[in-house]
């Protein structure tokens, strides 16, 4: 094994989630009590916060469960809390979220 693989190995031993504008499943609960489900983006992970792509905006404080690779073995759901909407661009919103 030469230098560089040695640069590139993994040296984590937790399960990471790679996200580049990947496919999850958003759930939420609207404002007639009803529980929703559809389909979003992630943009972005981190230890505390999940950044991700919507076509209709989330309220501040509104909970929201995402789920990561859905039906899939390695399918992995978290719950957030909407801290930050705004339009991204015509239809289409970034929704920045903590998880909790």
């Amino acid at each position: 094994m030469d230098q560089h693989q040695e640069e590139f190995d993994e040296r984590r031993n937790s399960l990471r989630v790679d996200m580049e504008a990947e496919r999850i499943q958003v759930s939420w609960v609207d404002s007639s009590g009803n529980s929703q489900t559809d389909e979003g983006i992630c943009i972005d992970l981190a230890r505390r916060g999940v950044l991700i792509e919507y076509k209709n905006p989330f309220t501040i404080g509104e909970l929201l469960e995402i789920t990561f690779n859905p039906g899939s073995d390695k399918q992995n759901r978290i719950k957030a809390q909407v801290c930050r909407c705004h339009e991204y661009k015509q239809q289409s919103y970034h929704i920045a979220a903590q998880i909790i």
